[in-house]
Order: C-alpha cells, then sequence, then structure tokens
C-alpha cells in the first residue's frame, strides 16, 4: 500500500494536459538514468504529440492518481479492457512523488479493476525503470525487444501475468 494516501479516479479529456506534463518531467528527470541523451529525447517528445498523447490517454481505461487534499496529479496507470488478455499501456509517478509505493498501488488497483471486468491475463511492455515494479507484481520477464521510438532504437521487456 502507498505510504501517502491519493485519490482514483478516471482519467478525463481535461485531465491530459496534466498528464502530459507528468510525462514529460518523467522522461526528463529520469530519463537519463537509464538511457542516452538521444534516447532521453525521443521519449520526451511523446508528450508534445497532441493528438497522439491524447489517444494514448483516452483510447484505453486510464486512470488518474491524486493527492487527498490539494488534487495534484501523482501518477496514472492505463489499460486495454478489451479480451481476455489485458495490455497495461501506462504507469507513470510524478518524478517528486517516486518511492512512496504509489506505482505500485495504482498498478494493483490497476489489475483488481481489470480482473473484476474479465481479464484473466495481463501483459507489459516496459522499460527499466518500471520493469521492478512489474515483477515485484508477480509478472514474469518473457521477452527482450529492440523497436525504434521516435527515430531513437530502445530495448523493452516484455512481462506477461496470468
Amino acid at each position: 500500500m502507498s505510504s501517502i494516501a491519493f485519490g482514483w479516479r478516471p482519467a478525463t479529456a481535461a485531465d491530459v494536459p496534466a498528464l502530459a506534463a507528468l510525462y514529460r518531467r518523467a522522461a526528463e528527470q529520469l530519463g537519463p538514468l537509464v538511457y542516452t541523451l538521444e534516447q532521453t529525447a525521443a521519449w520526451r517528445s511523446f508528450a508534445d504529440d497532441d493528438a497522439g498523447f491524447r489517444r494514448y490517454v483516452l483510447d484505453v481505461d486510464t486512470w488518474v492518481a491524486e493527492r487527498a487534499g490539494d488534487f495534484a496529479v501523482l501518477g496514472f496507470c492505463g489499460v486495454d479492457v478489451e479480451g481476455e488478455l489485458r495490455e497495461l499501456h501506462s504507469l507513470y509517478v510524478a518524478p517528486s512523488s517516486m518511492r512512496q509505493g504509489i506505482g505500485k498501488e495504482m498498478l494493483r488497483r490497476t489489475l483488481q479493476r481489470a480482473g473484476s471486468d474479465g481479464g484473466r491475463r495481463f501483459a507489459a511492455w516496459v522499460t527499466p525503470l518500471s520493469r521492478p515494479v512489474f515483477l515485484d507484481a508477480g509478472f514474469a520477464w518473457t521477452q527482450t525487444f529492440q523497436a525504434p521510438f521516435a527515430g531513437t532504437m530502445f530495448e523493452r521487456y516484455r512481462v506477461e501475468r496470468r
């Protein structure tokens, strides 16, 4: 459980700018820990793709974590809710709120909600930063894959949970 209380609600179109800003901060502050400058810039660039980022948030079941009291956005997590296999699309925590259990709790709530809606298997493509959170949640590392994103090669990891 998270060490700080937070509200949990579905994302709306009005949330997209704040979620893009959180995503951008995560890329800028955390990217250099595991990526080259070129990779960090490519990761960050997605926050500036207004239409693409809007789809990223709103085309799946994305929920927002907000700090109790002032409703500051702490993070977001999105999952595709179609079919038996539920694909997790996002799991982001504001860099200033990391290491407080928020990511683990958002993932737990997302898996619980998706499972109660009929999901029996879960999967995600994760980064070096999020891989430990997924492994701690019972996901198994099944594949390593290299693919371009925004013209830059990235290594990603496939994780799955039954």
